[in-house]
């Protein structure tokens, strides 16, 4: 026989889980979030000042979000105790004006919920998380992987799709099977295929709310159901990027949105193709007069011959 104290502790699990599941879901991210650049001083360390005027740039030219350490703000060149202190920093100084989501990938799930959960204590929006990396693990272990880091955390979580830089790929059914059980509600496509996105929105309708990062194709993705653009590129062209996302959304002028992608496309072909895109985007910035730097090593500054065709493309871009 079931007893009375046994109903009240799985009714309030039920609660808990359902609460839980209702604080995620009424977090909606919509519209361009810039995954910001780190800078770094002439000693190499993190340069914050810098680094959060930098991100006023990004907010006064229309970023409906902001994300800190994704791949473009060089999360794998920090050590743990500079990302806690980058997200921390950053959260502060945003201050509510838009969502800010944490990039925390690492290939140890131990070592994703610690900063999962930091990310969460000191008021991060959302959670960006890659897929483990290296060691390439199969369906089952990445639906745990996931499902361990979304218990422990109440915010919503961002999947970041990208098998050029993981060497994992998260296919259709697995994502909408994520999202379907509340572990993710959000994805980052970065592979490029709309085919996936378009089978994506399909089969899960609508779940899980995607977010597109491959900018050369973006225009595409949004006619078969993203709703919002991760973009590094946008670090240096967030307002002309902000106005062709409002010309397609907003508006429901899709020729508007067509021609300011094709003003765009030179620099998307730039940071997109070269496999060098934080060089670009760091030296592009320089030289619209932005003092951010240059990368942290292994990552090198941009050759005076690469400088020199970034600006034949940035000089011909209102930004």
């Amino acid at each position: 026989m079931i007893k009375v104290n046994e109903i009240v502790v799985k009714n309030k699990f039920i609660y808990f889980k359902l609460l839980i599941f209702f604080m995620k879901s009424t977090k909606i991210f919509t519209g361009v979030f810039p995954p910001t650049i780190t800078i770094f001083d002439s000693n190499d360390e993190i340069n914050y000042e810098l680094t959060k005027k930098h991100i006023d740039f990004l907010i006064s030219n229309g970023a409906d979000g902001i994300i800190v350490e994704g791949s473009t703000g060089e999360f794998f060149n920090l050590n743990d105790q500079e990302r806690k202190k980058l997200i921390e920093e950053v959260v502060i100084h945003v201050g509510g004006r838009v969502p800010v989501i944490a990039g925390v990938s690492s290939c140890s799930t131990k070592n994703v919920i610690e900063l999962s959960k930091f990310a969460e204590k000191v008021g991060a929006d959302g959670l960006l998380i890659t897929p483990p990396y290296y060691y390439k693990p199969n369906e089952e272990e990445l639906f745990n992987h996931f499902k361990l880091i979304s218990k422990t955390v109440d915010i919503p979580i961002m999947l970041y799709n990208n098998p050029w830089t993981t060497g994992v790929y998260v296919r259709p059914p697995l994502l909408v099977r994520m999202a379907n059980e509340g572990i993710i509600q959000y994805v980052k496509e970065t592979h490029g295929d709309v085919a996936y996105v378009h089978e994506t929105y399909y089969i899960g309708k609508g779940k899980p709310t995607i977010f597109f990062g491959k900018d050369e194709n973006s225009l595409e993705a949004f006619l078969v159901g993203a709703v919002g653009w991760v973009s590094g590129a946008a670090n240096v062209t967030i307002k002309l990027q902000k106005e062709m996302y409002n010309a397609f959304f907003k508006d429901g002028n899709i020729q508007k949105a067509k021609e300011i992608y094709f003003k765009l496309i030179p620099w998307f072909l730039l940071t997109e193709r070269r496999g060098r895109w934080i060089s670009y985007v760091k030296g592009a910035l320089n030289l619209i007069g932005h003092n951010v730097g240059a990368p942290r090593l292994p990552l090198l500054s941009l050759s005076t011959e690469e400088l020199n065709e970034v600006k034949k493309v940035i000089e011909a871009i209102p930004i």
